[in-house]
C-alpha cells in the first residue's frame, strides 16, 4: 500500500488543530475546467454548511482556455484550498510555462507545475481520477476506473475512501455481499458510508453545477448541486 502525502489538516493526533473532529466538515469539488464562476458558487456552498477545509480534485483548468487560468487558480489559492493536480492543468503548464507570450502569469503556472497528485486525510484519498500514482505517475490523471480498477483499489486499500473527479457524473462504487456495486449520488441526500467502505466516490463536475461534503467523523456525504 502507497503512503500518501496528508492534507494540512493533519497537525496533531487528534485530528485537526483548533477544529473538533464531531463538528469537522470537508468540501470536495472538481472539474472547473477554467469556469471560474462554478469555483465562487462552490465555495458559497462550502461557506454556508461550514467546512472547515475544501478539496478541489483537479482540472481547475481548460486546456483549450488558457486565458481563464489565473483567475480560477488565485481564486482556489486566496481560499487555501487544497488543490490536486489534473491533466489540463498539467497540459497548462507543458504548453505554457517559461513562455514569453502566455495568457498564464509564470506564478500561477509555477503554482500549477507543484500540485500534487495524491493528498490523503483519515481514511480519505483525494485524486483526479486513479490512485495507482507510485506505478502510473501522471498517467494516473486520465485512466478509467472501470470495473478492474475499483476492485484492485479495494484490495489494496480495504478501509479506505477514494474521492475523485474526471468523470463528471457523481457516483458511489462499493463492494455488497461479494458483488460490486455502483449507482448515482443524489443531490441532497445524505449518504451514511459505513456499511459501504471501502469505496469509490465520484465527486461530480462543477461544470455541471455539482459539489460534495463530507463529514468524517460521522461518516457521511452528500453531493449537493447549487444550479
Amino acid at each position: 500500500m502507497q503512503a500518501f502525502k496528508g492534507g494540512p489538516c493533519e497537525t496533531d493526533s487528534a485530528g485537526v488543530q483548533g477544529v473538533d473532529d464531531m463538528t469537522l466538515m470537508i468540501g470536495i469539488m472538481a472539474d472547473s475546467h477554467g469556469q471560474d464562476d462554478t469555483i465562487r458558487e462552490a465555495l458559497g456552498v462550502f461557506a454556508d454548511r461550514g467546512c472547515d477545509y475544501i478539496y478541489h480534485l483537479g482540472d481547475v483548468c481548460d486546456s483549450t482556455l488558457p486565458a481563464t487560468v489565473d483567475t480560477c487558480m488565485q481564486l482556489l489559492l486566496d481560499h487555501g484550498v487544497i488543490t490536486l493536480k489534473g491533466n489540463n492543468d498539467q497540459a497548462i503548464v507543458a504548453n505554457h510555462l517559461d513562455r514569453e507570450k502566455s495568457p498564464v502569469s509564470q506564478k500561477i503556472l509555477r503554482s500549477l507545475q507543484h500540485l500534487d497528485l495524491v493528498k490523503q486525510y483519515r481514511n480519505g484519498i483525494f485524486i483526479h481520477s486513479l490512485p495507482f500514482v507510485q506505478e502510473l505517475g501522471l498517467s494516473s490523471m486520465i485512466g478509467i476506473m472501470g470495473q478492474n480498477e475499483i476492485r484492485r483499489f479495494f484490495k489494496e486499500y480495504p478501509k479506505h475512501i477514494l474521492f475523485r473527479g474526471h468523470s463528471h457524473s457523481p457516483e458511489i462504487a462499493w463492494m455488497q455481499a461479494g458483488q460490486l456495486k455502483t449507482g448515482p449520488l443524489a443531490a441532497g441526500a445524505r449518504l451514511p458510508l459505513g456499511d459501504k467502505i471501502p469505496c469509490v466516490i465520484t465527486c461530480g463536475a462543477l461544470t455541471r453545477g455539482l459539489c460534495l461534503v463530507w463529514q468524517p467523523e460521522e461518516n457521511y456525504i452528500e453531493s449537493i448541486s447549487f444550479r
